[in-house]
């Protein structure tokens, strides 16, 4: 009888261990609604992870209907992350907002991690409801690109498109820009201006709107 009792505590101990864990892996926040620059209504949550320790934090942004709800009958949606330097989330956050009502659902975090954490969060990301998983594209600032272009390289047919904002790559991510740069969109300042337009005819051309 004391083994049972032993072996029941375990259990239930290790199952409350198990929940515990699942939900440190992801957290996610307030719930908001905004306007896009166009005039739809985008929903914005905070969606944090945990990756190797540390939290990545986030916003997932997805189109809205007519009441102000994401329509479950949409069905899944092409996904757009937007890696970017920490707290300068004004211009991505807007680039994002400009382009969910197309369709996708989107998100930005600011990233200091490394180029494993890189890949880690686009795997957890892929595996989000909604999310159409053969359709991933990402876009990164000079910040962070030297670690998401090789996070990229190595997710392969996982990530369908690459976006570069006034990219600054060194090392092993400049040989990869260098081999693969007609694969993916170079934005640098002077074109910032037209960032969105440019961003829709990448996206259109791979399939992503319709």
């Amino acid at each position: 009888m004391k083994r049972l009792i032993i072996a029941l505590g375990s259990a239930i101990l290790l199952a409350l261990i198990g929940i515990f864990g699942m939900n440190q892996m992801k957290q996610n926040g307030p719930r908001g609604r905004v306007i896009s620059p166009a005039g739809s209504r985008i929903i914005v949550e905070e969606m944090s992870y945990y990756i190797s320790g540390e939290k990545i934090f986030g916003k997932v942004f997805k189109p809205a209907d007519e009441n102000g709800n994401f329509p479950d009958s949409t069905g899944q949606m092409p996904l757009l992350v937007y890696f970017h330097e920490p707290l300068k989330t004004e211009w991505p956050e807007s680039i994002i907002k400009s382009l969910v009502p197309e369709g996708l659902i989107g998100y930005a975090c600011g990233f200091r991690g490394s180029e494993k954490d890189a890949e880690a969060l686009v795997r957890r990301l892929r595996k989000e409801k909604n999310v159409l998983d053969d359709m991933v594209f990402i876009i990164c600032d000079s910040a962070c690109g030297d670690d998401v272009v090789k996070a990229v390289a190595k997710l392969g047919h996982k990530v369908q498109g690459l976006v570069l904002v006034e990219p600054a790559l060194t090392g092993k991510a400049r040989e990869i820009y260098i081999r693969y740069s007609k694969e993916f969109l170079t934005i640098n300042s002077a074109a910032k201006s037209n960032a969105v337009s440019m961003i829709e005819d990448y996206l259109e051309e791979r399939g992503a709107l319709k």
